[in-house]
């Protein structure tokens, strides 16, 4: 028997999806502001040195081992000379990026866009040989699209943000880089809505490196769900307003501009400190602290820290390995106390298990302040008292962390960031290769060249 002259399946994407597919596809790289190029440049080249230091840990080097076998391919697997098919090297180059967290962020995604969206569209750039300019506007059309999802997204307590909403944005970056028109990039973003992973805040409290994978399979999931709208697949029509506004999210209410007048690209924060950017108010506020009064661990009887919903989600006072303590405001506060230091070498199971610190850390409380929570999402601060062995309160308050748009690392503090961590995967040579490729990113003509 022939087989049925098959229709293909087609749903009618929504306006939302319509309306973002629009703005995604009316930037063009000559309209983009010149500090806006700029910051992206920046933005891409710290991404780059966090995926490369993050290639250096034991459980990315053996998935990037891996990869290889389960897809091969044209994309690279950074810091091995080992390549991939794209939406695999997607996978790999994302969980490693985030796993040390010091990957960017944007406090109006209330997410880091970069590390969910530019593993996917580097990949995919290497595959499709596409140029530096079309990575860039890919890629700054997508981090746009994120941020305004991510911004209309209230997700649930239970919700981890990475895996979630970032997702769409990768989906719109690929389906640039793929030279869609407006209907097929409209359901690839209804398919990406559809395609998000059960992602758990429990999971980076607990000190799950599961969690990186988060980040990966968005990078990963977002690259295919272009590829599924190219196959002929559609998604559920308001995947957006269901997933993020009733399944992962309580609410989901966004207006979508006809064309980008406002980059939240610019307005985003690079990290200095290796753990979750909502300990980093209670870390200066503590450091303010320590050095105001000459503070030692033994001087103190308790530690109360104020901060805003949902940075609460850090309290607790259990930390089961070194990587939970990346996740734990007590923790955080603790070894800025005890060590002066929030880099890598506190981030160890030796500082977690040492008695002094188990004791300051259950010294620790964590509270929300109703009146922080309501300077969200311009302010992220946070109020640290400090309860003194001889009664004495002292306290101090962090509004505007190192690193933010409001509180910028100067360019020099940027390039030796990513020095430092592209120095843990590359030799001297090969760095100042690529931050001179990424200085002229958008005169490239072929990525992966």
């Amino acid at each position: 028997m022939s087989a049925p002259d098959w229709q293909p399946v087609e749903t009618e994407p929504s306006e939302t999806a319509r309306k973002l597919a629009d703005l995604a596809l009316s930037l063009k790289l000559e309209d983009v502001p010149e500090e806006v190029l700029h910051h992206a440049k920046l933005i891409v080249r710290d991404t780059l040195g966090v995926m490369l230091a993050g290639s250096t840990l034991p459980e990315i080097r053996n998935l990037a081992q891996t990869a290889p076998r389960l897809a091969a391919g044209r994309a690279s697997l950074f810091g091995t000379e080992l390549k991939a098919a794209a939406h695999m090297a997607a996978l790999v180059n994302g969980a490693g990026g985030v796993s040390l967290e010091l990957d960017e962020g944007n406090q109006f995604a209330v997410n880091h866009p970069a590390v969910h969206i530019m593993p996917a569209l580097w990949a995919l750039a290497e595959e499709e040989g596409s140029s530096g300019a079309a990575f860039l506007e890919a890629f700054i059309a997508a981090y746009e699209i994120a941020v305004r999802v991510g911004r209309a997204t209230k997700l649930r307590d239970a919700v981890h943000p990475f895996g979630t909403h970032m997702i769409v944005g990768t989906a719109v970056g690929a389906a640039r880089l793929l030279g869609f028109d407006a209907r097929l990039t409209a359901r690839a973003i209804e398919l990406a809505a559809g395609l998000p992973v059960a992602s758990s805040q429990l999971a980076a409290n607990t000190g799950a490196s599961a969690r990186n994978l988060f980040t990966g399979f968005t990078n990963h999931n977002g690259l295919l769900a272009a590829r599924f709208a190219l196959a002929g697949f559609c998604g559920e029509p308001g995947a957006l307003d269901s997933v993020f506004g009733k399944i992962l999210g309580e609410r989901f209410e966004i207006e979508v501009e006809a064309r980008l007048s406002e980059f939240f690209l610019t307005r985003n924060y690079f990290k200095i400190y290796a753990c979750s950017r909502w300990n980093h108010a209670p870390i200066e506020a503590v450091a303010e602290l320590r050095r105001a009064h000459d503070l030692k661990a033994e001087d103190v009887s308790a530690i109360e820290v104020y901060t805003y919903d949902p940075a609460t989600r850090l309290g607790g006072n259990k930390v089961a390995n070194a990587y939970a303590g990346k996740h734990s405001i007590a923790f955080n506060v603790a070894a800025q106390l005890l060590h002066g230091s929030n880099d890598f070498d506190v981030y160890t199971e030796a500082v977690v298990r040492d008695p002094k610190m188990v004791a300051l850390i259950d010294k620790v409380r964590v509270t929300e302040d109703p009146e922080l929570t309501a300077l969200l999402p311009g302010v992220r601060a946070a109020r640290v008292e400090v309860v003194l062995a001889s009664c004495e309160r002292v306290s101090a308050r962090s509004d505007v962390p190192i690193g933010g748009f409001e509180n910028p690392l100067g360019e020099d503090a940027l390039l030796a960031k990513f020095r430092r961590l592209a120095a843990m995967a590359v030799p001297d040579a090969k760095i100042g290769q690529i931050d001179e490729m990424v200085a002229r990113l958008e005169k490239v003509v072929r990525l992966g060249a």
